[in-house]
């Protein structure tokens, strides 16, 4: 993971594949993430919709293009939460970050590897199955968060993004994070 770290403030692209048992289909969106050091994440989705989402002292904040702004306490999410700390972690170079909440399993080698964290904690357990993060050399390519109620989503990240389907499968998306080394 140290080799991984990014000086804040670091931004890529991103398409995300969003995968629910009550959709009939995956929604896609795609914009900018951006690291902006300790725990301060932005998304900025570009498409279909317009959406800023600011993430920082335990706070969420969601701006949306003709809605407004509403707010919430991270802890009422504990998905969005996890990934916070595993993006945190991992573009700090710090895998101490996640101790305590994650049992991470190393697999492949330089070229493509996938770091999986796995929820060591009970409350954890409850809503997350695991986060993957796949990537080649010192480059995080992809993100698959697996909720234990069916919903996931698989982030495509920098030049990867452009590659997302427009209607994934999930299968599909595998192949494309395992692959990203090639």
């Amino acid at each position: 993971m140290r080799a991984l770290a990014q000086p804040p403030p670091t931004t890529t692209a991103f398409a995300e594949a969003r995968f629910s048992p009550l959709l009939d289909r995956p929604l896609v969106i795609s914009g900018t993430l951006a690291w902006l050091g300790g725990d301060h994440l932005q998304r900025m989705v570009s498409a279909p919709y317009v959406e800023t989402t600011n993430i920082s002292g335990g706070d969420v904040s969601v701006t949306r293009a003709g809605r407004g702004t509403r707010h919430f306490a991270l802890t009422r999410a504990p998905a969005l939460q996890a990934l916070l700390k595993s993006m945190a972690a991992v573009l700090s170079g710090d895998p101490r970050q996640l101790e305590g909440l994650f049992d991470l399993r190393l697999d492949g080698n330089r070229a493509s590897w996938t770091l999986t964290l796995t929820p060591a904690t009970p409350e954890l357990r409850e809503k997350l199955a695991h986060i993957r993060l796949d990537g080649a050399g010192t480059t995080l390519a992809c993100i698959d968060i697996i909720e234990t109620d069916g919903n996931a989503s698989v982030d495509l990240l920098g030049p990867l993004a452009a590659r997302m389907p427009a209607s994934p499968t999930r299968a599909e998306l595998t192949t494309l994070c395992r692959g990203s080394g090639q």
